[in-house]
């Protein structure tokens, strides 16, 4: 389940604080690998605002075994008295445990373990244990002696998860299936499952892990030009709770490292002695992928630095060809072309540092208007609303008719006044260009029924009704702060999902 919605389900039934919201959140974000551990599936209880039960706000099933659980039960509620195991695990504070003196790593029935954030229990996790595995070999005692570990450590307001994971990593973070390996204190193997190995051995790793001291096995196989990275040193030596990458010949590893320190006063249970749970992902495709979409990049931001570069010597030939023209129309035609080519530059210059595909239109529009107003000292011009972040697809266009609605207003309708109103809402941009000039009855009512009659107007209707399919609509209008009247040329541009970003 998404961290924003969890959040938002804790905002709204239950009366948490924001510390404690942001734990639980945090707890459900990166809760799959002790799924995965415990060989069951947890539900995450917490308590509703009127004391009167709990309520579950998120549920996650292990890739490790079957599901016990075949309905979702995210968002019931079960009041007081309906699960013995929850109330005793929220007013006692401690776990509730029942295990067979044969198979003291397997559960019988439901359990529950109380989370807690200082002494203070702020939910409940349910353990629904899969009724099909139990120990079989080794790989099943590991996991379920950490699952073990990890909710003494939760029971006991411990953390054991790494603190900065961003929305990618935690996206990215390997689960149990995709390798494991444990070391004991002294920094050694003890365990390494099959996938694991498999992992090194692509590294072109020769000898056992197990047995082996962690940190010269990874110094050894780590060619990263800078050498070994400090969350790498970390991982390796263990004891931290972090994650990093192995850069190694043939592949990437990322390594997930959990420093299980459980209290064994908690859970009632005896649990082992302190240990590096180490979770092992080959990344080595996903990093290269990462490696070529940077590059590519990079480059497309290098292509358009050179292109605003040539665009500007295009200027300045412009800008000699008009001084020796001796035609005012051929003077004011090449100035207009100047002003264009101009306002192409900034666009590119705004792509090659903001990136690729996107561009802060709020951003280019007041770098537009800061064109206009270095030509007059006159001008005044003012910005309103925002429109954020927009896919260059888009954003490339509609920036060149606003500045030809801008300067229209400026060489054709003789305003002194500017302002310039934008919106988004879902699925929709609009963006309105006012001045107090004159000029709106010269104007076609409505360019979507397009019989324009200057180049600039044309401009405008082919950019925005032709390319993006939208809309423009002029009408006079009161101006800036109800100083005379004016001009309001609105454009209307309606977005897709994927361009939208909601």
């Amino acid at each position: 389940m998404r961290v924003g919605h969890v959040s938002k389900t804790l905002q709204e039934r239950t009366e948490l604080p924001a510390e404690a919201i942001g734990a639980l959140a945090s707890l459900t974000s990166n809760w799959s690998l002790l799924a995965d551990f415990a060989l069951s599936d947890l539900i995450l209880w917490v308590p509703t605002w009127n004391e009167g039960g709990m309520v579950a706000v998120a549920q996650i099933r292990p890739a490790t075994a079957p599901t016990t659980l075949s309905e979702d039960v995210v968002g019931s509620f079960a009041p007081r008295g309906r699960f013995h195991y929850l109330d005793q695990a929220e007013v006692l504070g401690r776990a509730t445990i029942e295990r067979d003196s044969d198979a003291p790593l397997s559960p019988i029935g439901v359990e529950a373990i109380p989370v807690k954030m200082g002494e203070q229990v702020i939910g409940v996790i349910a353990r629904h244990c899969s009724e099909a595995p139990r120990v079989a070999g080794q790989l099943e005692q590991v996991y379920l002696e950490s699952a073990d570990a990890i909710f003494a450590m939760i029971e006991a307001g411990q953390s054991w998860m790494p603190e900065s994971l961003d929305e990618f990593d935690r996206w990215e973070v390997p689960r149990a299936g995709d390798g494991v390996l444990r070391l004991d204190a002294t920094g050694k193997v003890n365990f390494a499952s099959p996938n694991a190995v498999s992992s090194f051995r692509k590294m072109g790793l020769a000898i056992d892990l197990v047995g082996q001291n962690f940190f010269e096995i990874v110094k050894r196989m780590s060619i990263a030009p800078a050498g070994m990275s400090a969350g790498l040193v970390k991982v390796a030596r263990g004891g931290a709770t972090t994650l990093a990458d192995l850069d190694g010949d043939g592949a990437t590893l990322m390594l997930a490292s959990h420093f299980l320190c459980p209290s064994p006063k908690v859970l009632g249970l005896e649990l082992g002695a302190q240990c590096t749970v180490i979770v092992i992902k080959d990344v080595t495709d996903v990093r290269e992928h990462q490696k070529e979409l940077l590059s590519k990049d990079a480059i497309i931001k290098e292509i358009n630095h050179r292109v605003k570069n040539n665009l500007q010597m295009v200027t300045s030939v412009l800008r000699l060809q008009s001084r020796r023209a001796s035609d005012p129309g051929v003077v004011e035609a090449l100035r207009d072309a100047q002003s264009r080519i101009g306002v192409i530059a900034a666009i590119h210059d705004s792509l090659s540092l903001e990136g690729a595909t996107s561009i802060d239109f709020d951003e280019l529009v007041e770098l537009l208007l800061g064109l206009i107003h270095d030509d007059s000292g006159k001008i005044e011009t003012a910005m309103q609303g925002a429109i954020g972040t927009v896919n260059s697809r888009i954003a490339t266009p509609m920036a060149m008719a606003v500045s030809e609605l801008i300067h229209n207003s400026v060489k054709h309708a003789g305003a002194t006044q500017i302002l310039v109103q934008s919106k988004r809402e879902v699925g929709v941009i609009t963006v309105s260009v006012i001045d107090n000039g004159i000029g709106a009855a010269e104007y076609p009512m409505a360019l979507g029924e397009f019989p324009a009659r200057g180049l600039g107007l044309t401009i405008v209707s082919d950019l925005i009704v032709g390319e993006l399919s939208g809309q423009v609509h002029i009408e006079p209008t009161d101006v800036i702060d109800g100083l005379g009247r004016g001009t309001r040329v609105q454009i209307t541009v309606p977005l897709s999902r994927r361009d939208s970003g909601i």
